[in-house]
């Protein structure tokens, strides 16, 4: 049986809550894609959430190699950081919409509720905490820049 290649690991890994029981859990997935779609599969990759907590044995290994990771929570609930604390993933930065950019939950069951200008706004946030950790670590700017 053949292995499967060794995928080329992305410099920032995107840990989100991406529910899609609410406004803003939907918004963080929807949010990180497009911070892959902006900065290219290279600088930023979006992780597993599902398989690193069911500590799916490739995924979780691959995620901690990763140089930094962003988690992205959606409301003040925060159960993406407070379940991977649980399973010892610690991120280099994070990000909560409700907290941190004032978009509020409309509750459940509104998974679509959302804008493209919410969608931007999280993206352009999330931008800017991978441009302050290349900023942060000269080591993390030269790998970004090669």
């Amino acid at each position: 049986m053949a292995t499967k290649p060794v995928p080329k690991l992305p410099r920032v890994g995107l840990l989100a809550c991406f529910s899609g029981g609410s406004n803003t859990g939907s918004l963080t997935g929807m949010a990180a894609l497009e911070v892959v779609r902006r900065l290219g599969s290279d600088m930023v990759g979006v992780c597993s959430l599902p398989a690193v907590l069911s500590e799916v044995p490739r995924q979780s290994a691959l995620v901690k190699k990763i140089g930094k990771i962003i988690v992205v929570d959606g409301c003040h609930n925060a159960c993406a950081r407070q379940l991977l604390a649980g399973v010892g993933i610690e991120s280099a930065f994070y990000l909560n919409l409700e907290e941190d950019l004032g978009i509020a939950k409309s509750g459940p069951f509104t998974s679509l509720e959302f804008t493209d200008q919410e969608v931007q706004a999280v993206a352009n946030a999330l931008v800017t905490l991978i441009e302050a950790g290349a900023e942060a670590d000269p080591t993390f700017s030269q790998r970004r820049q090669s």
